[in-house]
């Protein structure tokens, strides 16, 4: 078990998961580990979550059950500034994956995941770049849409 962590800067993770049993593992870990999380179960949802504000991060389940988690994929590679990191939780493999949706561009960790492992991966990708300022909401720079 890994022990929570103060940090001054706590980054945010969009999951985008549908099945609630992954979700909640996955946020019990992330947050554990000294994230904010916030879930959503669509891609539609995770679109609009996107709008909203620029997580650091996302946790991307392809498969959703509205068919859009490779427009998500999508917005994620039109992103600017490498923000946010993600990372692919997927049931197919990495081949089925890449065939289905293109080039992937993101670390894909396939199901079954130990969720310690997936937390350490998001923190190294994390640590490799400095944390932005507060996002500045609805107001925010023409780059991050």
């Amino acid at each position: 078990m890994v022990p929570e962590r103060n940090s001054a800067v706590r980054r945010s993770v969009l999951i985008v998961e549908d099945d609630p049993a992954v979700a909640r593992i996955l946020r019990v870990c992330l947050r554990r580990a000294g994230f904010e999380t916030t879930e959503v179960e669509t891609g539609g949802e995770a679109l609009k979550k996107m709008d909203e504000g620029q997580p650091d991060a996302v946790l991307l389940d392809l498969g959703l059950p509205d068919g859009l988690g490779g427009a998500v994929l999508h917005r994620l590679h039109e992103s600017r500034d490498g923000y946010p990191t993600w990372l692919i939780v997927s049931a197919l493999d990495e081949d089925e994956a890449n065939r289905r949706y293109g080039p992937l561009k993101g670390v894909f960790v396939p199901k079954p995941f130990d969720p310690w492992d997936l937390v350490k991966k998001l923190e190294d990708l994390l640590r490799r770049r400095p944390a932005r300022g507060p996002d500045p909401g609805p107001n925010r720079p023409e780059r991050w849409k």
